[in-house]
């Protein structure tokens, strides 16, 4: 039986070696695929790929080329989404994943037009992979208007904003997080084959998974230093984020992470999915 750990140690190399080997083949400009690559392979855990990986496991496929491919093309868009995140515009921030944000590092206008290079090809590389129209549907819709970025949209508007209610910020998290860890495990299931039943189990964890992703990052704000996150925290409440540590309190949300636990943990059940749920030890660190 594989754990989560043993899974993440087998196949973080590989996502990294293909991003690795791969993205600077992308671009004819080698200085606009150092700057691309240049937050794509600045570290980070890798999540969002593992779980479509590790879905894949659960279910009984085979993780050969293809699919590293299509893990790797949610990793691209996964960080397009930091780069711009971090852009003066949004959140300024100065550091990522421990090192200097793009726009700090190379410019403004240079990581602008990385993240709007890693995006297409995010996706181009889930569609070469994968072969479906499907994976590319449920991608697009992921990420778009009614996805991440109408997510990124509703979390500049709610800061500073003394009227924003709780359903608002529930359903503003759950795009801007939320949709992308989910589509990771759907593509998962539509790239497997998976039948309906059995897919819908995957997916109710996902959807506690990706609740419960929000939360641990809102608590990491405020139990970790800037240096074990990697990035600066404590800075939510100071520059007015809106968000349900702000909203509810640190015990309120810890609660509400163990209840997600225990229900992604009952949504697998039956399941051959030891990898999978060793994802949930990811949030103890801040229970």
């Amino acid at each position: 039986m594989t754990t989560f750990k043993e899974f993440q140690a087998k196949y973080t190399p590989i996502i990294n070696d293909y991003l690795e080997q791969n993205l600077a083949k992308e671009s004819d400009d080698p200085r606009f695929a150092e700057i691309m690559a240049y937050s794509v392979m600045a570290g980070g855990k890798r999540l969002r790929p593992l779980l479509f990986l590790a879905t894949l496991d659960s279910l009984g496929k085979d993780i050969d080329q293809k699919a590293v491919q299509t893990a790797c093309g949610i990793e691209l868009i996964h960080t397009y989404s930091l780069i711009h995140d971090d852009l003066p515009a949004m959140d300024n921030d100065d550091y990522r994943r421990g090192k200097l944000t793009s726009h700090k590092k190379w410019g403004e206008a240079e990581a602008i037009l990385a993240g709007d290079g890693l995006l297409p090809l995010g996706i181009q590389w889930i569609a070469e992979g994968s072969q479906s129209a499907k994976l590319v549907e449920i991608i697009t819709k992921a990420v778009g208007p009614a996805g991440m970025v109408g997510g990124q949209y509703l979390d500049i508007d709610t800061t500073n904003n003394d009227s924003v209610d709780a359903q608002t910020i529930d359903h503003m998290e759950w795009l801007k997080t939320g949709c992308l860890i989910l589509a990771s495990v759907e593509m998962a299931t539509a790239f497997a084959g998976a039948a309906q039943e059995q897919a819908a189990k995957y997916l109710d964890f996902a959807k506690d998974f990706g609740r419960g992703y929000q939360l641990y990052d809102d608590l990491v704000d405020i139990v970790e230093t800037s240096e074990e996150a990697g990035k600066l925290t404590h800075k939510d409440q100071e520059v007015g984020k809106n968000n349900s540590l702000t909203m509810q309190g640190a015990a309120e949300t810890r609660q509400e992470l163990k209840d997600l636990i225990a229900k992604g943990q009952a949504a697998l059940a039956g399941e051959k999915a030891e990898v999978l749920l060793g994802f949930l030890d990811l949030y103890q660190k801040v229970l």
